[in-house]
C-alpha cells in the first residue's frame, strides 16, 4: 500500500461591499461617487452575519440605508459620522443576484432613492443598518457633494459573498 498525504481541505468565505451614490437632476446624473469599496464593521459582522447564521435573538437584518455628511465610518458606530437623524435614513429594496456556479459567489443588492424636495444637504458617507437606532453593518465615504432640493439621490449597495475550497 502506498502512503498518501492526508491534507485537510481548506475553505474560505469572503464578504465584500461596494456602493455607488448618484445625484440626479432632471433625469440626468450630475454627481457620481463611482463604485467604492466599503468597511464591514466588527459589530456588523457579529450582529448581521454570525448571529443570523447562529439563529441568535440578537441578530439583525439590513433594512435601512443612510447618508451622512461625515468623513469617517467608525468601526462600531451606532450612526454614521454626521448622520442626518432620520431625514436621510431610507428603507431599502432588495434584489438577490445569484452568480453562475463557476464564480463561487452571490450578491445581495440594496437600492434606495431619496426623491427631490427632501432638503438641501452635504453628503459624504453612506451605510447599511438594521434600524436607525442600531449598529451599522457596513459603510463608506466618498468625495463630499452638495445636494439641492431639486435633486434626487440614488443609492446602489452590493454585498458580495464569495466561497472557495481547495
Amino acid at each position: 500500500m502506498s502512503k498518501r498525504e492526508n491534507k485537510v481541505p481548506q475553505s474560505a468565505v469572503g464578504l465584500h461591499g461596494f456602493f455607488r451614490v448618484a445625484i440626479v437632476e432632471g433625469g440626468k446624473v450630475v454627481g457620481d461617487s463611482g463604485y467604492k469599496h466599503n468597511l464591514i464593521t466588527s459589530g456588523g459582522l457579529t450582529n448581521f452575519m454570525t448571529y443570523v447564521f447562529a439563529g441568535s435573538a440578537s441578530s439583525q437584518l439590513v433594512t435601512l440605508g443612510a447618508l451622512g455628511s461625515g468623513t469617517i465610518v467608525a468601526s462600531d458606530a451606532t450612526i454614521l459620522d454626521g448622520s442626518f437623524a432620520t431625514t436621510l435614513h431610507k428603507t431599502l429594496s432588495k434584489t438577490f443576484i445569484t452568480r453562475a456556479a463557476s464564480t463561487d459567489g452571490d450578491t445581495a443588492r440594496y437600492l434606495a432613492t431619496w426623491v427631490s424636495g427632501t432638503s438641501t444637504a452635504v453628503i459624504a458617507n453612506v451605510g447599511l443598518y438594521g434600524a436607525a437606532t442600531k449598529g451599522i453593518f457596513c459603510g463608506g465615504t466618498y468625495g463630499s457633494s452638495s445636494v439641492a432640493s431639486n435633486q434626487a439621490i440614488n443609492l446602489m449597495y452590493d454585498v458580495v459573498f464569495i466561497a472557495s475550497t481547495s
